[in-house]
């Protein structure tokens, strides 16, 4: 954990655990960046009034509602996948819903993989594409409100008490990040327990 979460966790604030994926945000953006030039020079030319105006207008339309989509979902790659708030674990579960977690029912973090098809979707067949890691969230069976829940299936799935978080979404998933999560937690049960007893 490097210093700023520290200091920010001892002070009871947020502290996040796994960051959004930066790369697709900053890639997003800038497509979003070249749709607003492209509005602009559509705006110029439709100004300059030269009898095309109409058509120059709708073209700024749909470049400003696209580039206007690229960021919404620019913002949505960059938002931290998991942080913790005191006793409890939000995970982004969509691009626009978290999900709050108590820390009592996760019971632990272990690296996985998905099949996906040549196109990014989900698949059960043996003859996929390739595979992307995934960062599966054990959950308590006791915790029976907690055994499934709503996901956008690109981002996370949610069954059977095992929540996936899919890594296309999320900072890169090493070994040593699954394994500082995994000591996260258990230091936050820890310092959850300490601050019960006291």
């Amino acid at each position: 954990m490097n210093d700023t979460a520290t200091a920010v966790a001892s002070h009871g604030g947020p502290e996040v655990w796994l960051r959004g994926n930066v790369r697709i945000a900053m890639i997003l953006g800038a497509a979003a960046t070249l749709l607003d030039g492209g509005a602009l020079i559509a705006v110029l030319q439709a100004l300059r009034g030269d009898g095309e105006a109409v058509g120059w207008w709708i073209i700024t339309a749909i470049a400003a509602s696209a580039a206007s989509l690229l960021m919404l979902l620019a913002w949505a790659a960059a938002r931290p996948r998991l942080v913790r708030e005191g006793d409890r674990l939000l995970v982004q579960v969509s691009p626009l819903v978290r999900r709050e977690l108590p820390l009592a029912v996760v019971e632990c973090f272990f690296p996985g993989s998905n099949p996906v098809n040549a196109d990014g979707s989900p698949t059960c067949s043996e003859h996929a594409a390739f595979r992307v890691g995934t960062l599966v969230i054990r959950l308590a069976e006791r915790a029976v409100d907690y055994r499934a829940g709503d996901t956008f299936t690109p981002w996370a799935t949610w069954d059977d008490s095992y929540l996936v978080l899919d890594g296309r979404w999320c900072e890169p998933l090493s070994p040593q990040l699954v394994k500082e999560l995994g000591s996260r937690l258990v230091a936050a049960k820890r310092a959850v327990a300490a601050e019960a007893g006291a």
